[in-house]
């Protein structure tokens, strides 16, 4: 027994059939187009039934002057159709046809001469000729009603109510007005014969109905065909994008599909091209900035290796000179480090701020006052007659602002040749407080613009590392500037140099 529930709690049910979106594409169209062609053949049909038993009765009808105009005749001669009421025959005479025309009487002659009229006596060979024997007008029978359509037949008045015929009016397949000098005084309708009664008709309508199920037959191949061919060339860009998006998952972000279409999936095609650019883009910079920053911590560390292993070696003396050479490359890597985590954490509303109210032009003047020094060493003159907004006020923190004005005047003593000059301009316009610094030569290449502010960039990776820079000043600055709720932008100087430019909402203005 247990081992028969081994057994049997091994068994596996067999996969299940896939379906994949062609399938279920494919079938959903088959479904439809079917359904759709049965209910067209079916209406189609019905439509031919009902239209040909419609015709029928008005061919049948139009045959029937006679009849209409013995009912006009008699409305005349009676004045209304009460007559039909009292006299229950009347109804029945009035659908027969006219009598066919009969000779004209004349009256008999004898012996040449008009009857009773006077006369010579007969004359020898004639005899006289009876009366009894006069020739009598020929009496035809009545037509037959081949078509049966007396009984289809029915009188309404004007008003619409049947006043004569065994038929329901109301089931009427045509009908003709009787007038009365213009006016409709009643209505003679025929009902549709019974279906298929007739042979022929039968025929007729197995006939048609054959013809439509081939034509319907004929449409759902024709739309299963075109349903095919819509299906793949909508699958065909999806099945792209999978096999793209399977590229991408697998690290090749250079993979791109193309996008000739002008529809929604060429759209979307477009939007994946230019997702795997940015993807491309970002692992760029990634791997670049990776690259910078093992760059940047790789100088500061062989430096200390040289020095200690020169210390181990007794090369060198542990004297103080040599202590506050290592004190100093430790104090650039660690300042280094905290440039790298100060660009990684400083994303927006991710740095926390002390929100209080500040002057940022004095702030920036009081920060300026502390270069004063270093700024004479290197004989650049600064220019701060165009500095106004003292009194402006700025929601923020006011170390983060100190950080960033002394990073940009950091910037511009470092990169500005001896002699040359610095200029602030500040001041408000509407809800924002604007300040530019800007310097003399040099300048970096226009092309180099728009990454100022990236992790780790140079525009002379050299010539900045030999001013200590570690390519993280502006890029933290930036950072700085958007927690505050601005904007700062890089271009080029009128002096020659570099134009670095901030904007601040003033206190109580939206960020």
């Amino acid at each position: 027994m247990s081992g028969a529930m081994i057994r049997s709690s091994n068994f596996k049910l067999p996969p299940m059939i896939r379906l994949t979106l062609w399938h279920k594409a494919l079938f959903a169209t088959l479904l439809l187009f079917g359904a759709t062609a049965a209910v067209l053949v079916a209406a189609a049909r019905w439509n031919l039934e009902q239209g040909f038993q419609r015709y029928t009765a008005a061919v049948e009808l139009s045959h029937l002057d006679r009849t209409v105009t013995n009912l006009e005749e008699a409305y005349v001669r009676n004045g209304s159709w009460d007559f039909l009421a009292s006299d229950p025959q009347a109804w029945r005479r009035l659908q027969r046809p006219a009598p066919p025309p009969q000779a004209e009487e004349r009256p008999l002659r004898r012996f040449g001469r008009p009857w009773g009229l006077p006369g010579p006596g007969p004359e020898e060979g004639e005899a006289d000729i009876p009366r009894t024997q006069a020739p009598r007008p020929e009496r035809r029978p009545p037509v037959p009603d081949t078509f049966n359509i007396g009984p289809r037949l029915a009188l309404l008045d004007a008003a619409g109510h049947q006043i004569a015929g065994q038929a329901d009016a109301t089931r009427a397949a045509a009908s003709r007005l009787i007038l009365y000098l213009g006016k409709p005084v009643g209505q003679l309708t025929l009902s549709a014969s019974p279906p298929a009664s007739d042979a022929l008709e039968s025929a007729f309508l197995v006939g048609q109905t054959r013809n439509l199920l081939i034509f319907g037959g004929a449409a759902l191949v024709g739309c299963l065909l075109a349903a095919w061919w819509l299906m793949r060339r909508l699958l065909q860009p999806i099945r792209q994008l999978a096999a793209g998006a399977r590229d991408i998952a697998e690290g090749h972000l250079d993979t791109r599909i193309p996008d000739e279409r002008g529809d929604e999936l060429g759209e979307l095609a477009a939007d994946f091209n230019s997702m795997a650019d940015q993807l491309a883009s970002t692992e760029e910079a990634r791997r670049a900035w990776i690259s910078d920053a093992s760059h940047e911590l790789r100088t500061p560390l062989a430096v200390l290796r040289a020095e200690i292993e020169a210390l181990q070696d007794g090369v060198r003396q542990p004297d103080e000179a040599t202590l506050a050479r290592l004190h100093q490359q430790v104090l650039q890597l660690g300042k280094l480090v905290d440039d790298l985590r100060g660009t990684l954490d400083a994303r927006g509303e991710a740095i926390k701020l002390a929100r209080e109210s500040l002057f940022p032009v004095a702030l920036l003047l009081e920060t300026l006052e502390a270069f004063r020094v270093r700024l004479a060493a290197a004989g650049i003159i600064v220019d701060t007659s165009r500095c106004g907004g003292r009194e402006l006020r700025v929601e923020g923190d006011e170390n983060r602002l100190r950080q960033v004005f002394t990073n940009l005047l950091e910037n511009s003593l470092r990169y500005t040749n001896v002699g040359g000059r610095l200029r602030i301009t500040a001041g408000g316009k509407a809800d924002t407080l604007f300040i530019r610094i800007e310097d003399s030569e040099p300048a970096p290449p226009p092309s180099a613009l728009p990454r100022l502010f990236d992790r780790l960039f140079r525009a002379e990776s050299s010539r900045s590392r030999s001013h200590g820079g570690s390519g993280l000043g502006l890029a933290i600055c930036k950072a700085l500037v958007e927690a505050h709720g601005g904007r700062i932008s890089a271009t080029l100087s009128e002096l020659g140099g570099l134009a670095i430019q901030m904007k601040l909402p003033l206190e109580g203005k939206p960020k």
